[in-house]
């Protein structure tokens, strides 16, 4: 029944927060062009974003090396650069009525056709029954929490010894961090030993809350509760677990964290 309080709780400031704000339109994040350049063969795909507020019309000019490779404005967002170096760099610059726009950010061409991204997997532990356990990636998702239009990676943490609710037993703490796209890490949040872990347990939400055009983190917490700066939520010795590893009694609450620090905002 806790899971359902929460989940009404964070429907109904979802509810709020959409009957107070008189939008026309909805909220979008002010993102980048997302330009990239992959090697595939011995040419250069080259891919990036048509943004939410633009025009059909829109077309694009393609550089290479600071020289444009097209003949004539493209009508998509991809274009396939036969022969190209694998050194090439890359920028665009979007075309409207015939005018060249501002130009995108510059990128180089990936190695392989995806992106790696180095994270710090958190330390294993034993729980009170003498059982170990490792920690690997849950859940993801993305956010723009610098407001510079480059979304970031939050990613759940789940030890080996997770639970489904209908399965008794300790489990090891649940983290969640902040990952810029080059492998910084810019905050992490341990959940705590008054958070189950497992599916049903920790539900998420990152979104521009407060529209000030950076992201924020929004979860279920407890006592114990560490934030991305190091303050504890409520009594950091507190220890609802049953011996059957259940947490059934106790305060929980819906915590607001920072985008950008992972600090407590409410």
């Amino acid at each position: 029944m806790k899971q359902i309080y929460l989940l009404k709780t964070m429907l109904f400031i979802c509810l709020a927060l959409s009957t107070t704000h008189s939008w026309s339109q909805y909220q979008m994040e002010k993102l980048n062009r997302g330009l990239v350049a992959v090697r595939s063969g011995s040419n250069n795909f080259i891919s990036w974003r048509f943004l939410g507020n633009e025009d059909d019309a829109i077309t694009f000019n393609l550089y290479r090396n600071g020289s444009k490779i097209n003949t004539t404005p493209l009508s998509v967002c991809n274009y396939n650069d036969a022969g190209a170096a694998n050194t090439a760099t890359y920028f665009i610059k979007p075309v409207v009525g015939g005018l060249e726009q501002a130009t995108s950010e510059t990128v180089g061409v990936w190695g392989q056709n995806y992106l790696s991204i180095p994270m710090q997997i958190p330390a294993g532990g034993t729980t009170p029954s003498g059982e170990a356990y490792s920690y690997s990636t849950g859940d993801c998702s993305i956010g723009d929490v610098e407001g510079d239009g480059i979304h970031e990676l939050f990613v759940k943490w789940d030890p080996s010894n997770a639970k489904d609710n209908s399965q008794s037993g300790y489990t090891g703490n649940v983290f969640i961090d902040c990952y810029k796209l080059n492998g910084t890490r810019l905050w992490r949040i341990d959940l705590g030993r008054n958070i189950r872990a497992g599916a049903h347990y920790t539900q998420f939400m990152v979104y521009d809350f407060d529209s000030d055009g950076k992201a924020e983190m929004a979860c279920k917490t407890a006592d114990g509760t560490k934030d991305g700066a190091g303050t504890i939520i409520g009594n950091a010795n507190a220890d609802f677990r049953s011996t059957a590893g259940y947490i059934l009694t106790g305060p929980e609450y819906l915590t607001m964290f920072n985008g950008t620090t992972g600090k407590i905002m409410e």
